[in-house]
């Protein structure tokens, strides 16, 4: 798994670099857009698993309690088998929840990484369009990409029943 999200993030840093010393940034920048909202997703694919790490230790956390609870309830009352299951379990828990600390960890500075590089991938691109003005802003990565054709055809369809009230009015008043 980490060494998907890791190959995944090099090669979207490479192309994301290769298009954009490619040429000028009016030509780069489309790929270059395509390649931060790819990263993006990515991005927050890493928070996703950073959210199941954190809800796998806290469980693993729950059964370790459930267990040193066990082993100690167990050796009260002089059950030294399930005392001694208890603490097996309880020591595979911990285990477990020292095992998903780690990629907790790692996951973290992963998108610690990641951000970074996307912050530096998102300003390269802001100063190279400096030179390009006809490229969108970065806040409408998300838009849909026909959003701009829906405007225009809302647009003509205002300017004709415009129209078609002011023709009903003049014919009302005889023109």
């Amino acid at each position: 798994m980490f060494r998907e999200f890791k190959r995944a993030w090099r090669q979207a840093v490479e192309n994301f670099w290769a298009e954009l010393e490619a040429g000028e940034a009016g030509t780069a920048s489309g790929g270059a857009y395509a390649e931060i909202a790819r990263v993006r997703n990515q991005m927050d694919a890493l928070d996703g698993e950073i959210g199941d790490c954190r809800q796998a230790i806290a469980h693993e956390r729950d059964q370790l309690e459930a267990c040193v609870r066990r082993e100690r309830m167990a050796t009260d009352i002089g059950d030294a088998e399930t005392a001694r299951i208890a603490a097996e379990y309880g020591a595979r828990h911990r285990e477990r929840a020292d095992v998903l600390n780690r990629k907790l960890d790692a996951l973290e500075a992963e998108r610690g990484l990641c951000r970074r590089d996307l912050d530096e991938m998102e300003r390269a691109l802001q100063e190279g369009r400096v030179r390009d003005p006809a490229v969108p802003e970065l806040e409408d990565l998300n838009a849909h990409p026909q959003e701009h054709e829906f405007r225009d055809l809302e647009e003509t369809d205002r300017a004709r029943s415009a129209e078609e009230r002011l023709e009903e009015l003049k014919r009302r008043m005889g023109r």
